[in-house]
This record gives structure tokens, sequence and C-alpha cells, in this order.
């Protein structure tokens, strides 16, 4: 199943014909196979965003979990490994449980004894890291729609595709888009994992995937100050970047700050 986004530009509406796909496009809706949608270069981004909060409720009637994917090369080639003999979406869907909550605490205690041994000394590293890392829960910016796909320039979106994926599950989408595994964003099998826990413990829904990022929706913002700090070092764990380059002022507290405000999380592995 196939639908083909207008959009709206100084002539007016335009088609996009399966022949004006990108290349990469085609790629990647071959190897995901399940239904779709796509949404041309310079949609609106609302128009994207509506269109998924719509899948959404249907995929609760349905049985499917939506999914946006920003097409380019990079993931079209990640993407080879769906059509790998080695590879089974089963598999991952069903792998035996890890303890997310402690894959999530050994990577922040990792990232920590880094940060400590640039320092140079515990007593240098307990006042930077109060002052410098952990900072004041201010400044976050309130997240609440999507935008992984939308283009540097500005103009409206990258071609943008819209799939329904098979999943009894909002965590198991991960098996069929297995980005990951490389400098420090978690291979698929622990993404899976800590996407399960986050949905559990917060309601977090993985919503839209590039080879780099990836956004979670939630229906409401994830809690009090409390229990914000206490996501903020888990999205470090996450993803480091969301702290060193996600934020104005290189600080936990900026990023708590957020997502006590947000219903959407946004991570961007460089």
């Amino acid at each position: 199943m196939s639908l083909f986004h207008k959009k709206e530009n100084e002539k007016g509406p335009q088609e996009i014909s399966e022949q004006d796909l990108k290349e990469s496009t085609k790629e990647i809706i071959a190897r995901v196979q399940c239904p779709y949608q796509v949404f041309a270069e310079g949609t609106l981004p609302a128009v994207v965003n509506k269109a998924y909060e719509k899948a959404r409720e249907r995929g609760w009637q349905e049985g499917f979990v939506p999914i946006l994917v920003q097409s380019d090369d990079t993931l079209a080639e990640w993407l080879g490994i769906l059509d790998d003999e080695s590879y089974s979406i089963d598999t991952i869907r069903k792998q035996e449980r890890q303890n997310a909550a402690e894959i999530l605490q050994q990577r922040y205690g990792d990232y920590m004894e880094i940060y400590e041994d640039e320092m140079g000394d515990r007593e240098t590293w307990e006042e930077e890291h109060d002052r410098e890392f952990m900072g004041e829960m201010e400044g976050g910016e309130p997240l609440d729609t999507l935008t992984s796909f939308v283009s540097f320039s500005g103009n409206g979106i990258e071609e943008t595709i819209l799939f329904e994926i098979p999943a009894e599950n909002p965590w198991e989408v991960i098996a069929w888009m297995p980005m990951g595994g490389w400098n420090e964003c978690p291979d698929a099998s622990e993404m899976m994992e800590i996407c399960h826990y986050w949905y559990e413990k917060y309601g977090a829904v993985p919503a839209a995937f590039s080879h780099d990022t990836l956004e979670f929706v939630l229906d409401q913002a994830a809690g009090d100050e409390k229990t914000s700090w206490e996501i903020a070092k888990e999205h470090y764990a996450f993803c480091p970047d969301r702290v060193d380059q996600g934020t104005e002022s290189g600080t936990l507290g900026e990023v708590a700050d957020s997502i006590r405000l947000s219903t959407v999380w946004y991570f961007w592995w460089d």
C-alpha cells in the first residue's frame, strides 16, 4: 500500500509520483516492506506531524505502530542489514530481556569516569561537575512537535516516509529500523530495551528516525522536577550529544528543564 502526498509551493499543489522518489526512498521502502506514505521534499512539517497523529490513532485500532523516516543514502545503506540472512526481525523482537535501567546507569557511570579523568583530580571534578555539567534547571526548550525530518534550509521537510509497522508493541519498531551501533549510539539490541523501559516507565513512543536521529512522543510531559533530573541523566547516557551539542549551556540542567516541559524527546548522535 502506498500514498504519495502533495506539497505546497509557489506554483500550488504538486504530486510526487513513484518515479520521482529518491533512490534512497525506494531502497528503504523495499527493505522495510510495510505499508507507507511518502511526503515530498518541501512539505510543511505541520502536515507530516498531523499525518503521524492520525496514523497513531488508527494504529491503536488496526494493530500497527507508525514511524516517520527521513530518507537518505546513509540510512538506506545501513538498512541493508534487513536483507541479510543473518538478521531476523523476529529474533530481535523476542530477544532475551536486558535490564535497561542498568544499561543506562553503566553508560552514565562510564561517561562520568571520562569526565573525571579530563578534570585531573577529584576536587576539581566535583566542582566542575556541579557547576559546569549539572548546572541549574533552566533554559530548556519545550519540544512538542517532531522535527528530525525538517530541512536545514528551513524550507519544509526532506523527503520522508511514514511507515505502518506491524509491531505488537511500540518499542519493537527498532527491529524494523535497526539504526545505531556506531560511536556512542546504542546498537539495536540495547536501543530496543531502552525504548521498552522508557515506554513502560514514561509512555515514550519511538516516532521519528533518520540515520543519526531518533525522536520519541509522549502523551504528556514525563514528570516533576526530581523526575526530570533522573530522566536527563538517562538521556545523557543514551546520547551524550543531547547535552554536549544539543544545549546552549552544555549542562544537564537545561535538558532536565526541557524534559519537564516537553512531549517530544529528541536525540542526535554526531
